[in-house]
């Protein structure tokens, strides 16, 4: 499976750079022409992948915000899209670390309602969602799509398997894909996922949450997203599963639709939460 990437920023939307301390993390802001303030949404890849996401979808998602008045900004990790630094730069503290620093810039703008900030995170992106949130409960809703949950190695018990031992001998573990080159996984990462308690402390989160599957994703089981929802501390949680969609929510598949649901829906429910 070949994935393309959206490189063009569009109308309404500013590439930025992000310091955070160590590195600069490559961003794409996306405004409304509304006057006044208005809400935003963080925007978090998963694993391999960049900040316009699978098939675009990030990209599609922040022109539909905007269209309905909802500032977003996505970020590349390290190591990934137009990011200068290796993927050994990457770590679950430097994800929540990089989330954080695009959670402060929007807070920074003076157009933004920094009371009405949400988060979405797809995959393993979903889980840096959830540290964001946990670490933040003042952020204004979450989103989760195809996300893993789970306390410790659960989430990643494959690539544990696989790859652990390697990341043990060597300080870190090329990750390998069908579909691009290696990435350089840090023994750090092994070492802070055998630590990481999302799961129990997701309790924490008081927010409106909506947790999105796929009925077919072989890749990360839909119950995941159903535990999201019974784990966060929010009376307002919402799970949906789609069905036949599959990890990336068939985008490449010409007639399926399951992708232009998950975006409807995401839409439809961050307006209502965030207006």
């Amino acid at each position: 499976m070949q994935i393309f990437f959206a490189t063009q920023v569009l109308s309404g939307e500013s590439p930025v750079l992000l310091d955070n301390g160590e590195y600069k993390i490559p961003a794409i802001y996306s405004t409304p022409s509304a006057t006044g303030k208005y809400p935003a949404v963080i925007l978090l890849h998963g694993t391999a992948s960049n900040k316009n996401e699978v098939g675009d979808l990030y990209a599609l998602l922040a022109k539909q915000l905007r269209d309905n008045q909802i500032a977003s900004i996505r970020i590349d990790f390290a190591g990934t899209g137009d990011s200068q630094v290796d993927y050994l730069k990457y770590t679950l503290d430097s994800a929540v670390a990089d989330a954080n620093r695009a959670r402060q810039f929007l807070k920074e703008q003076p157009q933004i309602n920094s009371d009405a900030i949400a988060v979405l995170g797809f995959s393993q992106g979903g889980l840096i969602a959830q540290l964001l949130v946990i670490e933040h409960p003042e952020l204004a809703a979450l989103v989760t799509w195809s996300s893993v949950a789970g306390d410790g190695i659960e989430p990643f018990s494959s690539i544990f398997h696989s790859y652990y031992q390697q990341a043990l001998d060597d300080g870190f573990a090329p990750l390998t894909f069908d579909w691009r080159g290696p990435l350089n996984l840090n023994l750090q990462w092994f070492e802070q996922v055998k630590k990481q308690k999302s799961f129990t402390d997701l309790v924490k989160y008081h927010g409106p949450t909506l947790a999105i599957a796929g009925g077919a994703d072989t890749l990360v089981n839909a119950n995941s997203s159903v535990r999201i929802i019974q784990r966060v501390g929010s009376e307002d949680a919402q799970v949906v599963i789609l069905k036949g969609a599959d990890h990336i929510f068939n985008v490449f598949d010409p007639k399926a639709k399951q992708h232009e649901t998950l975006q409807k829906i995401t839409l439809q429910w961050l307006v209502e939460k965030l207006h």
